[in-house]
């Protein structure tokens, strides 16, 4: 499987009732994920990682993910998507548009996964402030 369907297959799993162990084989060892650009810190190797993705999943669950553009070029993958989620809190649907960034090793495994994203709008769609959305992701 190239890097491309890789990742797409990697968003797959980790929006739809995801095995986060399972999830953790699609990184390197010493891979990195920054859920939010600029705002949020790096997680730094795999169980790192698997546990910022847990957190994100206190949040909310029925996480559905619609990609409306992929390409790859070289070691990287780009994505833009929208992922709509159901908070647990209320029960309430949110839904947030998202480019991503992802570069594999020559093995195919993610080395870096970057996620961009509006934080006021999903703010204001989850009836908080900022601070809450960036907390929630990292």
């Amino acid at each position: 499987m190239d890097i491309h369907q890789k990742v797409l297959a990697f968003l797959e799993e980790f929006h739809d009732a995801p095995d986060f162990a399972r999830l953790g084989t699609y990184f390197a060892p010493q891979g990195v994920y920054q859920p939010l650009v600029p705002t949020t810190a790096s997680f730094k190797g795999r169980e790192a990682i698997i546990a910022a993705l847990q957190k994100q999943y206190l949040t909310y669950y029925d996480c559905q993910c619609e990609i409306h553009a992929s390409a790859a070029n070289g070691r990287f993958v780009f994505t833009e998507r929208s992922d709509h989620v159901t908070l647990h809190k209320g029960d309430h649907k949110v839904s947030s548009r998202v480019c991503a960034v992802f570069e594999c090793d020559d093995e195919g495994l993610i080395v870096s996964w970057r996620e961009y994203w509006d934080t006021s709008d999903i703010a204001r769609q989850m009836g908080t402030d900022v601070a809450h959305v960036v907390s929630a992701a990292g």
